[in-house]
């Protein structure tokens, strides 16, 4: 086990490291190339689509054959994507193959990437195991982000593509050295039943809380269009928001591994300082940005403890594809209305931070609603 964690926290940053080079920015060198704002929301939109569809294939092979073979799927999608943004095409087939690309790239990589987490953490020691992952994870966001802007900038993106590729074989490697004794198991997926058996409050929590990243898609094109229309300004802006993360990301995992969670306080504390974020200019912006970075970095530790008590009661394949289907629905969904019935991108970011504040009105359960059902998970199945 300390073996694997080890592997998975280098590959973890590398990998971390070579998307956030390049992803951050892909709608805003969208627009900047000449995409109209709905165009790119077109874009983002069949990625969503495309996610749904595309995480059934994808599951189906984390379980006959292996993740391993999913992590380098993800791979090979990712630098198709930053191969088709070194030539852009002004059309909707483009978009549409980039948004099936990327979509591809974000299925393999996070459905093989989530089951790595969840074997490395301990369950008896939740939030300080993912305080450990998640400090990796805001190490490579600090740097990364802030770098790729400057590139960006100033060289071309074909040199981001280079030492994207690079980054992405070596952390390849650490995944290749991790080693499971259960990796593949004769449990069937069952979608369905796995539904029936969780709480819909779950389902909401789930859905609602991957919206966050609609708001990191919205944010960098509210940054070139209202604040400053340049790369390094969408890098700076996050650059704060990771600093902030890093700062608190330990000291608030060891906070709620005490028997308590603060998930509706964060998620409060959260959408109070997202909406001063978009609200504000100036020096005042990059305060109020280093505070959002705070609470973004609370909810997330919150609401993961909460996912990873829940998920611990499921076969990981099943609940991969469970949560693989909430979050592309619910994305989808508010995607398609801001698509149709909304043209500015603040209004945009006022409308799913409104959807994000639906789970203040219902309670995440870690329990199934029964034990009996053949998506639990069981042993050595």
């Amino acid at each position: 086990m300390e073996k694997n964690r080890k592997y998975f926290n280098k590959y973890v940053f590398l990998s971390t490291f070579a998307r956030n080079l390049i992803e951050l920015f892909i709608g805003t060198i969208l627009f900047k190339a000449g995409f109209d704002l709905k165009s790119v929301i077109f874009y983002y939109l069949f990625v969503n689509v495309f996610s749904f569809f595309i995480a059934f294939p994808c599951i189906y092979i984390a379980k006959k054959h292996s993740n391993k073979i999913l992590t380098i799927l993800g791979i090979i999608a990712f630098i198709l994507v930053q191969v088709a943004l070194n030539y852009i095409k002004l059309n909707i087939g483009y978009l549409l193959i980039l948004s099936f690309l990327y979509a591809l790239y974000r299925r393999a990589y996070w459905m093989s990437r989530r089951y790595y987490t969840l074997q490395v953490i301990d369950k008896n020691n939740t939030s300080k195991e993912y305080s450990f992952v998640s400090i990796f994870n805001q190490l490579a966001l600090l740097l990364s982000s802030y770098v790729g802007s400057l590139l960006l900038e100033y060289i071309n993106i074909n040199i981001i593509t280079c030492i994207s590729i690079m980054l992405l074989l070596v952390g390849f490697y650490c995944i290749y050295k991790m080693d499971f004794e259960y990796e593949i198991n004769k449990t069937k997926i069952n979608i369905f039943e796995t539904v029936r058996i969780t709480p819909i409050s779950s389902i909401i929590s789930i859905g609602c809380y991957e919206l966050q990243n609609v708001i990191t898609f919205l944010l960098p094109l509210y940054i070139v269009i209202y604040v400053k229309n340049t790369y390094t300004a969408v890098g700076i802006i996050n650059l704060l928001a990771q600093l902030a993360t890093i700062v608190c990301v330990y000291a608030y995992g060891m906070l709620i591994n005490k028997d308590k969670n603060y998930l509706k306080l964060s998620l409060i504390f959260l959408l109070i300082f997202k909406v001063l974020q978009v609200n504000t200019y100036g020096i005042v912006l990059f305060i109020i940005t280093f505070i959002s970075g705070l609470a973004t970095k609370m909810y997330e530790q919150s609401f993961n403890k909460e996912l990873l008590i829940l998920s611990k009661n499921y076969e990981f394949h099943n609940f991969n594809l469970l949560y693989e289907c909430t979050q592309n629905i619910f994305r989808t969904i508010t995607v398609a209305i801001l698509f149709y019935f909304v043209d500015d991108v603040k209004i945009m970011l006022y409308v799913v931070l409104a959807i994000i504040a639906i789970p203040l009105l219902v309670k995440f359960n870690t329990k199934p609603k029964t034990q009996k059902s053949n998506v639990i998970w069981k042993e050595k199945n």
